[in-house]
C-alpha cells in the first residue's frame, strides 16, 4: 500500500506542530511526520493515534532516537509531512536495522495478497485456505501495535515453516496465541525461493564483515562467494542509511532487495566512491526440501490488567496538576479511547499518561505530573 501524505511540506515557520499531533491522536490514525532540515531529517511514528517510536536521521545515515515528549523542531528553517501508512510499515521502519537478520527484516516485500488488516476483521482459516486455493508462495506476518508476532512461510499454497517467539518451527504442528483486537495480519506473494531461503535463516553463520568503499571491493567479494559456490546473504548499509539485501544460491545471485525507511522492494544501487559501506556476510544451509506443517490459531483472552489503585493515582496527580477541569477531561478521555479505570491493560495506561501528559498547558505543571506518576508505573 502506498502512503497517503495528509499534509505534505508545511513550513515549520508557520504550523502549529501540537495541533497537528493533537489531530492525529484525535483521529487515532497510523503513520509518521518527517520534519525536515537542511542537514537531517526527523521522523515521529504514530500507531492508532499513539506515538509508537522517533529518530533523526543525519545525511550520512547517522541515526538518534527522539521522543516526542516535548519535542521542538530544530530550526523554523524547514518543513513538516504526515503521511499515513498502514501499521506493518511502520514495524518495517522501526526495525530496519535488526541484526543478525531474521524473517522480519524482509517483511513489506512482495506482491500484496491481503494489504495488512486487523486480525478481528477476517476469519484466519478462511485467510489460510484462500492462500491454499491460490498457490501462493510467499509469507504471512502479524503484528500488534508494537512488534512483530509472527511469520508463516508459504510454498505453493501451504505453510512450511513459522518464525514465532524467536523460534523457527518446521516439520512439525505450531500452535499460535492470538489476540484479534490487538493483532495486524498480511500477506505477500514472492519468488518461490524467498520462503525458502527464510525458512533457512535458523542456519546463518557470520563468514565475515567490514567496508567497502567501492564497486571494485564489492566485485572482488561477491567473486569469492561465487568461487566457493556459497549459499549466502550479504548485508550491506550504505551510506545515507538504506540497507541492502543480496541472496545468493550456490555462488549465484538470485535477488537484491533494498530496505529505506517503510518500503523495501527489489533495487540494484551503486556504492558511492571513497565512503564507508558497512557489510556483514552470513552462510545458511538452504533448506530445499520443506514439508506442510500443521497450524492451529487460538485465542487468548485473558488480559492482565493493573491495579485499580495504580489508575486512581495517575488521576488524582493529572486533576492535581491540571486543575478542576482534570475531572471532565478524565472522564472524557477514558471514552474517546474506550478505556475502563477497573480493567486496563499496563500498555493502556502508559498510552493514557502521554495523552494526559499533552492536555496539560503548562509544561511545569505537565513535567511533574510525569515526576508524579513515574513513581506509580515504574
Amino acid at each position: 500500500m502506498e502512503r497517503i501524505a495528509l499534509y505534505k511540506d508545511l513550513s515549520l515557520d508557520t504550523v502549529d506542530l501540537r495541533n497537528l499531533i493533537q489531530e492525529i491522536a484525535d483521529k487515532k490514525l497510523s503513520g509518521y511526520f518527517q520534519i525536515s532540515y537542511w542537514n537531517s531529517d526527523d521522523y515521529l511514528l504514530y500507531t492508532e493515534g499513539d506515538f509508537f517510536w522517533g529518530v533523526s536521521v543525519d545525511r550520512d545515515g547517522t541515526r538518534r532516537e527522539i521522543t516526542a515528549q516535548n519535542y521542538k523542531p530544530k530550526s523554523t528553517e524547514g518543513s513538516i509531512s504526515f503521511y499515513q501508512v498502514p501499521v506493518v510499515n511502520l514495524l518495517i521502519f522501526r526495525h530496519q536495522y535488526n541484526t543478525p537478520p531474521n524473517p522480519y527484516n524482509f517483511t513489506g516485500y512482495g506482491q500484496e495478497f491481503l494489504a495488512c488488516i486487523k486480525l478481528s476483521h477476517i476469519d484466519i482459516y478462511r485467510l489460510m485456505e484462500q492462500i491454499k486455493r491460490a498457490h501462493i508462495d510467499g509469507y504471512l506476518v502479524m503484528c500488534s501495535k508494537e512488534r512483530f508476532i509472527l511469520t508463516l512461510m508459504f510454498q505453493k499454497g501451504l505453510p512450511v515453516c513459522s518464525y514465532y517467539q524467536n523460534l523457527y518451527t518446521l516439520k512439525s504442528a505450531q500452535k499460535i496465541r492470538l489476540q484479534k483486537d490487538d493483532t495486524y495480519v498480511a500477506v505477500y506473494a514472492t519468488e518461490p525461493e524467498l520462503p525458502i531461503i527464510m525458512s533457512s535463516m535458523d542456519t546463518l553463520r557470520k563468514e565475515k564483515e567490514g567496508t567497502v568503499n567501492s564497486e571494485e571491493e564489492l566485485t572482488l567479494l561477491k567473486k569469492e562467494i561465487s568461487g566457493r559456490k556459497l549459499s549466502a546473504l550479504f548485508d550491506l548499509i550504505l551510506n545515507g542509511g538504506k540497507r541492502l539485501y543480496e541472496f545468493f544460491y550456490r555462488g549465484v545471485s538470485f535477488l537484491k532487495l533494498l530496505h529505506h525507511m517503510e518500503k523495501i522492494e527489489t533495487a540494484n544501487p551503486s556504492i558511492t566512491l571513497g565512503v564507508k559501506n558497512h557489510f556483514s556476510l552470513y552462510s545458511l544451509e538452504v533448506k530445499e526440501s520443506l514439508q506442510p506443517i500443521h497450524v492451529e490459531f487460538y485465542e487468548d483472552t485473558g488480559y492482565e490488567y493493573v491495579k485499580e489503585e495504580k489508575v486512581n493515582a495517575v488521576k488524582l496527580y493529572f486533576i492535581e496538576e491540571i486543575g478542576p477541569i482534570g475531572s471532565l477531561l478524565w472522564n472524557k478521555i477514558l471514552k474517546d479511547r474506550g478505556y475502563r479505570e477497573k480493567s486496563m491493560r499496563e500498555e493502556d495506561l502508559k498510552s493514557l499518561i502521554d495523552v494526559l501528559y499533552k492536555e496539560i498547558p503548562d509544561s511545569r505543571h505537565a513535567n511533574r505530573f510525569l515526576e508524579k506518576v513515574r513513581r506509580v508505573v515504574e
